[in-house]
This record gives C-alpha cells, sequence and structure tokens, in this order.
C-alpha cells in the first residue's frame, strides 16, 4: 500500500509540475510554428491587418481552451 502511496504522489508533483509549465510549453511550440509560417507581405491593407488581429486573437484563445482542456482532463483523472 506504501508503494502505491508513493506512486500516487510522485504522479501528483508530475502533473502539477506540467500544469505550471504547460503555458510555457504552449508558447515554445507557437513560436516554433510562426516562424515556419513568417513571411514579408508588404502590400496590405487595414483590412487585412484587421483580420490578422482576429486570427491571432482566436489562436490565443483556441490554446487557452487546449490548455485549460488538458488541465482539468488531468485534474478529474483517478
Amino acid at each position: 500500500m506504501e508503494e502505491q502511496d508513493d506512486f500516487i504522489h510522485i504522479l501528483d508533483e508530475c502533473i502539477n509540475l506540467l500544469d505550471e509549465n504547460l503555458n510555457i510549453l504552449n508558447d515554445i511550440e507557437y513560436s516554433l510554428e510562426s516562424e515556419k509560417e513568417d513571411v514579408l507581405v508588404t502590400d496590405l491593407t487595414r483590412h487585412d491587418l484587421v483580420n490578422m488581429a482576429y486570427d491571432i486573437s482566436d489562436s490565443t484563445r483556441i490554446k487557452k481552451a487546449e490548455s485549460e482542456f488538458t488541465k482539468r482532463f488531468f485534474e478529474t483523472k483517478p
């Protein structure tokens, strides 16, 4: 029984560590992916810039939602 308690404690510590660093890992992943998509476009209109701002905002919300879902998923695991 003691070994099982130790394992549960270690697992809880790992989950807490992942929770603490999840945003950092998401930011690193997003930065690496966005670097692949970096292309200089010189003929943008104001409408294009507004659309890009909305896209970035939506992407950020999606990443946050994914992070929160993952956190809740692991918190509810017995």
